[in-house]
């Protein structure tokens, strides 16, 4: 009951309650907004930009650094565990930021989107329509909070695992502090890094997560577009002009839906196009690290990376395959429709009409390849091509000699 009142909009509301798909991303526009990539409200100015620039300043733009800086300024002093452990997060740290960077930008396609939805809810009456998108919203919220849970796990085992080792939990570089002087300097630059990596966390949530928060109200509509084009022509009471007009509202409301499509594009082309470049290369360092030099609490640790990597790409790909599905379906709905009775104009509209639905909608990663499970694949699959090309330069065991080498 406690968690209902904080986040109310977790929790499907009554049928009767008016509909309002924007709900389905209103904790991600939160986040988003504590982010510090929103523009500043009047009456927090300063606050909110001392917030962003603290957020910001340690995550999206020194986190990056602090990696590379920390391999050339005590390489020598990573185990071959703790090395990839860094390597690992550091290539995800980069990419996303990267990612908020292009988010950044774009920003205010969130809320354009949202109007979008506005305008698809207008056409919403049914009981069962209202009831579709009111479970799509609250399965949307409760995604999201699943993103930032498994996010936050991952942070926070990998920093009690390091504490435990006796060692931060990635030895970024920060200027003055040497970990090694004192345990108070230990103890500040693992609350640094901490710091760091949950704010990267809590960016990584708001732009893994927007893509299936924005995609599920989508299918939704279309769901229940699916609805309208059956019912099209059934009516016995209704006039030929009367058709006709329905025909062409139908076809105004796709016109909505692929304009809907077309405003999130940018976005996810963007931040699918870097998550797709680095998620092989960052599995492969995980799985060498998980085979050969991780204990117990790496692996763990580990492994829970594995599932923050999967999250950033998988369901939103396999999003992409039921979207196109839907797409497919909704040529069947008009082909089944009663139109083989109507006038020779409808029979023209409907034509022209079931090409275009036969079309399905596609998202481009950086406008070169489809965004679906198949490429979703061919990227993951690069990862065991980084671990067999480890295996054959043994370049683990070279590095696990180097490790033993070490002295502390």
């Amino acid at each position: 009951m406690l968690l209902r009142r904080i986040f109310p909009n977790m929790y499907k509301v009554p049928d009767s309650a008016p509909v309002e798909s924007r709900k389905a991303s209103l904790y991600l526009l939160r986040c988003v907004f504590l982010m510090g990539i929103r523009s500043p409200p009047k009456r927090f100015f300063f606050i909110y930009v001392l917030w962003s620039c603290a957020l910001n300043l340690s995550s999206t733009f020194y986190q990056p650094i602090g990696f590379l800086a920390g391999y050339v300024s005590h390489l020598s002093q990573f185990t071959p565990s703790q090395f990839l452990t860094s390597l690992q997060v550091a290539f995800n740290a980069w990419s996303c930021s990267t990612k908020v960077i292009i988010v950044w930008i774009l920003v205010k396609r969130f809320d354009r989107a949202n109007e979008i939805l506005d305008e698809l809810d207008k056409v919403v009456t049914l009981p069962s329509e209202r009831e579709r998108v009111h479970r799509t919203a609250a399965n949307s919220n409760w995604i999201f909070f699943c993103y930032m849970g498994v996010y936050v796990v991952y942070a926070s085992s990998t920093a009690l695992i390091a504490a435990i080792m006796g060692v931060p939990s990635f030895q970024n570089y920060y200027p003055v502090l040497d970990w090694h002087a004192s345990r108070f300097q230990f103890w500040l630059q693992s609350g640094l890094e901490y710091f760091a990596m949950l704010g990267a966390c809590f960016q990584d949530v708001c732009v893994d997560c927007y893509p299936v928060n924005y995609i599920l109200p989508l299918r939704a509509h279309m769901a229940i577009f699916r609805e309208r084009l059956l019912q099209l022509g059934t009516d016995p009471d209704e006039k030929p002009q009367q058709r006709y007009e329905k025909l062409i509202d139908c076809i105004k409301h796709h016109k909505i839906l692929l304009s809907y499509c077309d405003n999130l594009r940018p976005l996810v082309g963007g931040t699918i196009f870097v998550q797709f470049l680095v998620v092989g290369l960052v599995l492969g360092f995980t799985i060498i690290n998980i085979a050969v030099f991780a204990n117990f609490g790496s692996r763990i640790a580990a492994m829970s990376f594995v599932c923050c990597i999967m999250l950033e790409t998988t369901p939103f790909c396999t999003l992409c395959n039921y979207l196109a599905d839907d797409c497919y379906r909704l040529a069947d709905a008009l082909f089944e429709s009663n139109w083989i009775e109507q006038d020779e104009r409808y029979k023209k509209i409907v034509l022209q009409f079931l090409q275009t639905l036969q079309k399905p909608i596609v998202f481009m990663a950086g406008n070169i390849f489809s965004i679906s499970v198949a490429t979703n694949l061919t990227a993951t699959k690069f990862s065991f091509s980084v671990f067999t090309l480890v295996k054959q330069m043994n370049i683990a065991e070279k590095l696990a000699k180097s490790g033993s080498n070490i002295e502390y």
